[in-house]
């Protein structure tokens, strides 16, 4: 697990707009444009003006990020970022950062961004982290950069109007600036039973007396990896913009509640793109086109589970089979059983829950992973666990070639289990004519235990894999994505 931050520049008083046009002639930053440009910027930056390129097409914006806690102090969500942490990270702004809106910002899931950061630096002696971006100008721009048209940013520039920007970084843990401890996520903060400043999970963002001292209570945040800069109709920090803050007077006067915990969800239900993901996870390879696919999938999963209406149960009743024949299957994890799941996803043919269970030998925590099915594609989203998984190669297995045994069981089997539309057609007809019950379609649970959701994160992780086979040749694939959500959704 990791925390995201949303953090606006706007939540430290630097007595300056925060996003200015940067002139540049055709022959670079050079003469009065580089001395006015320096009167503002950090002179960090000269080492690598000379290096730093702009084309004809692309509009430079010179951006002040953040400012260091030791200067600055926390920003009003009660985050800050040391000095020292400002120096050694601010490189990741180039490394991962583009200028997006409204934090959409998963090259991934295929989220469009208008910028890219050229160059990064802290200001030794204004104690802050400024950025070189360029904005796409023009379609040219947009092509050659990957993304899109920055109308919007350029018009308000062009009008001599600031830009509202948020960022957002994700940072293994964050620590108490009090007691100083570490956590994970919010859940872990501490609270005033184990922190003599009353804890963070109660008074964050509180002036707190302590003795005959007082303290501003926030949490630090060491190796953040920052991602993105976003265009926002308001700033994470929700204050009035371009207003100076005294946050010590705001916190003593306990202001801004709702606004800190609209900010609290926000972030929370936020995440970072894969390959922030795999950079702080220590995976640095190559991440291959197939990969991408399989993630861009599970995105596309979670979506549809958070938006797709329950429906009526006797909607179900295509999804309903009897009792798949494990015994037929070879042991799973082995190289023929793989090659019988591939030719039977072929088919369309996914195991239930259930049988799925009785291969893996975890027929005891099939209930309890029955509980969280019906929507763990937006669980393992949210938890990063989805490209992880991916990453370490859970979906490998489906990349067998079926041989002709396989192939020959799975046909056997396509009437009774396949979700081909002919298929479910037919078993939904015959399951009312014979007066069956309808399906029990499983309610979201409020709990389940460690065992069932890695059954039930394994089993998604099947289900994808499958899916992703199908992807390219099933000239019906919503339906047969519909169709296997659905089957998450029942009790056999």
């Amino acid at each position: 697990m990791a925390l995201i931050k949303l953090v606006s520049p706007a939540g430290w008083d630097f007595d300056q707009r925060i996003v200015s046009p940067v002139k540049v002639s055709s022959r670079g930053l050079i003469g009065n444009d580089r001395q006015e440009f320096l009167k503002r910027a950090s002179h960090s930056f000269l080492p690598q003006l000379d290096n730093v390129k702009f084309a004809k097409d692309e509009v430079p914006i010179h951006l002040i990020a953040l400012g260091a806690s030791e200067a600055y102090g926390p920003n009003r969500n009660g985050d800050g970022f040391k000095e020292a942490t400002c120096r050694e990270h601010h490189g990741t702004f180039v490394k991962f950062a583009k200028f997006f809106r409204n934090h959409k910002n998963k090259a991934e899931r295929g989220d469009p961004f208008y910028g890219v950061v050229k160059a990064s630096a802290y200001n030794e002696d204004m104690r802050r982290v400024e950025l070189l971006c360029a904005l796409n100008a023009s379609k040219s721009a947009a092509d050659r950069n990957g993304g899109f048209i920055a109308d919007t940013e350029l018009e308000k520039i062009a009008r001599g109007d600031d830009i509202a920007v948020s960022m957002a970084c994700r940072v293994p843990h964050d620590v108490c600036s009090f007691c100083k401890h570490a956590a994970k996520t919010r859940d872990e903060y501490c609270t005033r039973e184990k922190c003599a400043a009353g804890g963070c999970k109660e008074n964050l963002t509180r002036l707190v007396k302590v003795g005959s001292d007082v303290h501003h209570l926030h949490v630090d945040n060491p190796d953040p990896v920052w991602f993105d800069i976003s265009r926002v109709f308001r700033p994470a920090d929700r204050i009035a913009y371009g207003a100076k803050a005294n946050y010590l007077t705001k916190a003593a006067a306990d202001s801004g509640i709702f606004e800190f915990q609209d900010y609290i969800k926000l972030a929370s239900a936020s995440t970072a793109p894969l390959e922030v993901v795999l950079y702080q996870s220590g995976r640095h390879g190559l991440w291959s086109e197939k990969n991408t696919a399989q993630v861009k999938l599970g995105y596309g999963l979670a979506a549809l589970e958070k938006f797709a209406e329950m429906g009526d149960a006797n909607t179900y009743r295509a999804v309903e089979t009897s009792a798949f024949p494990i015994e037929m299957l070879a042991k799973l994890g082995s190289e023929q059983c793989s090659k019988q799941l591939a030719a039977l996803a072929d088919n369309k043919i996914f195991l239930t829950l259930f049988d799925y269970a009785r291969l893996a030998g975890h027929e005891e925590h099939m209930k309890s992973a029955a509980l969280i099915l019906p929507e763990i594609y937006t669980l393992m989203a949210a938890d990063e666990s989805l490209p992880l998984e991916i990453e370490r190669g859970a979906c490998s297995f489906i990349d067998k070639t079926a041989n002709e045994s396989s192939r020959a069981f799975a046909a056997t089997l396509t009437a009774s289990h396949s979700l081909h539309s002919s298929a479910t057609k037919d078993r939904s007809f015959l399951s009312c004519i014979r007066g069956q019950a309808a399906p029990v379609i499983r309610q979201k649970a409020a709990a389940w235990n460690l065992e069932g959701e890695s059954l039930a994160k394994e089993y998604a992780m099947y289900k994808l894999a499958g899916l992703w086979r199908l992807a390219a040749t099933d000239n019906d694939f919503t339906s047969t994505v519909k169709l296997s959500l659905r089957q998450n959704r029942i009790f056999n």
